[in-house]
């Protein structure tokens, strides 16, 4: 097998690492490019699945090791799935408990 010139390496690490930002861009982004609660779960939990597909790929070819580091890899993607819900369901609960009358929260305790 022949080396892989500099070069060429470091412009797949410049793409990938540009892939990895655009990535998270929908989930982290402040702006208008950021997905709504329900979108953002959603894009999360289709992705960590998908991505995890070439490292059994890689299992499945005899290669445990580097397999098993992938899906490891792809932890963070998980929690930011399950971080990204509970804040969701958070806010969800908040919203809720504070479009509800007073009377129904337990009224004023300052007015009898």
């Amino acid at each position: 097998m022949l080396p892989v010139p500099t070069g060429v390496t470091a412009a797949s690490e410049l793409a990938l690492l540009l892939a990895a930002f655009v990535f998270w861009v929908p989930v982290i982004a402040r702006t208008r490019h950021r997905l709504s609660d329900p979108g953002r779960c959603l894009y999360l939990f289709l992705a960590a699945p998908l991505l995890d597909i070439p490292a059994l790929g890689v299992i499945a070819s005899g290669h445990q090791a580097e397999g098993l580091a992938m899906i490891v890899g792809m932890l963070p993607l998980a929690i930011a799935a399950a971080v990204v819900t509970w804040s969701w369901i958070q806010r969800e609960e908040r919203q809720a408990v504070d479009a509800l009358p007073l009377a129904v929260r337990g009224g004023d305790p300052g007015v009898r």
